[in-house]
């Protein structure tokens, strides 16, 4: 087994090194890498920084500059042409480079991510087998991951990119059963400064002081819930379908997991959400901006998931069937009156696509079908 820990930063990524050392301490030094993309803003000590903790601890930890990044991605023109320089998108080359070296899990950090756990790879570990875990269906649809965690007010909230109208049909008649199943990703949670949307931030900030549980749980087929590209692992199944489209706002990593969410019940897989924590100390952010930027995809995140439910699939594989959702979603869109689908939204959505089919692009050129 290979296990990746990806991030990208414009920092010196100091906190990499108490991953190290957890990593070292758990004994799982022996199949675990970093790959971390800087960006144009990032500080050149940073790979000096990433160099010196290979050479002390005795463990890979690529730190790819600009210059890398370009020669890298030669190979892949079209999406080097489409992600650009200073955004968070720049992970999606970390993901592509760890993919393509065969680790078998991907875990995604951002670099305000402060491990807050014993054994932090060892709990991602469990991707790609089949466990028994508790799973969770919902009448309605949806489940609000974030009842599962306890805010220091006692307040109710819901992560980034939940849809809108869903919260207030809320019901609390979901069914819980125990299950045989493979999960795919697994999402952990964060204690402190969670990842929710930013008009919740305006209105009442969230200080998370402990998860309820003792224990992961999975989603059941057909019941929605967003994770995010923070403290998330993927497995290398479905990094076909995984891709963070820049130019979308905030929704980048939110319409990917609806994306992998819907094609892992086709394939009949499933997300778990719990541990590993990790405690966000939040780089400064502007909420007004944040909200600004969250707009478009809060206004469609409901019937973009509505257009995925509504898709049958008959894919063999994780990449098959992601081209043929694309293919399909596309069609649907372009059948939209333009009452319900106007220009900006349209547009929106066929940017999305666009990213997806590059993506496809990308991977294929890998030889993966």
């Amino acid at each position: 087994m290979k296990i990746t820990i990806t991030t990208t930063t414009i920092h010196i990524p100091y906190l990499i090194e108490d991953y190290i050392k957890d990593v070292i301490k758990y004994n799982r030094q022996e199949y675990v890498d970093f790959v971390i993309t800087g960006d144009k803003k990032t500080p050149k000590e940073a790979k000096e920084y990433c160099q010196k903790l290979q050479e002390q601890y005795n463990i890979p930890v690529l730190f790819m500059d600009v210059d890398d990044q370009n020669q890298y991605m030669e190979k892949y023109a079209k999406l080097k042409g489409f992600l650009p320089w200073n955004c968070i998108q720049r992970r999606q080359v970390a993901i592509l480079k760890a993919y393509e070296q065969g680790s078998d899990i991907i875990v995604l950090i951002d670099d305000d991510n402060y491990i807050a756990c014993e054994d932090y790879v060892g709990k991602h570990m469990s991707l790609g087998k089949v466990e028994n875990m508790p799973v969770v269906s919902s009448p309605t649809g949806w489940y609000n991951i974030c009842d599962d965690l306890q805010d220091r007010q006692n307040r109710k909230f819901y992560p980034r990119g939940y849809s809108w109208i869903d919260r207030i049909d809320e019901v609390k008649n979901n069914v819980w059963e125990n299950k045989n199943i493979k999960t795919v990703v697994n999402a952990g949670f964060w204690l402190g400064d969670p990842d929710i949307d930013a008009v919740t931030r305006l209105a009442a900030p969230i200080d998370v002081i402990s998860y309820k549980k003792d224990h992961n749980y999975a989603l059941d087929k057909k019941t929605y819930s967003p994770f995010n590209s923070q403290n998330t692992a993927i497995h290398r199944d479905i990094v076909p379908v995984y891709f963070l489209v820049p130019d979308i706002g905030r929704f980048d990593d939110i319409w990917s997991s609806y994306i992998v969410e819907r094609v892992a019940w086709h394939m009949g897989d499933y997300v778990s959400y719990g541990q590993p924590l990790v405690k966000q100390i939040r780089n400064d952010h502007d909420y007004w901006v944040d909200a600004w930027v969250e707009e478009m995809g809060t206004k469609m995140t409901t019937d973009f998931c509505k257009w995925l439910r509504q898709i049958e699939l008959s894919g063999k594989t994780y990449l098959e069937s992601g081209i043929e959702l694309i293919s399909k979603l596309k069609d649907l869109i372009d059948n939209q009156p333009d009452g319900v689908l106007p220009y900006k939204k349209r547009a929106y959505m066929n940017h999305f696509i666009d990213g997806h089919k590059i993506w496809f692009e990308t991977i294929k050129a890998m030889g993966v079908k």
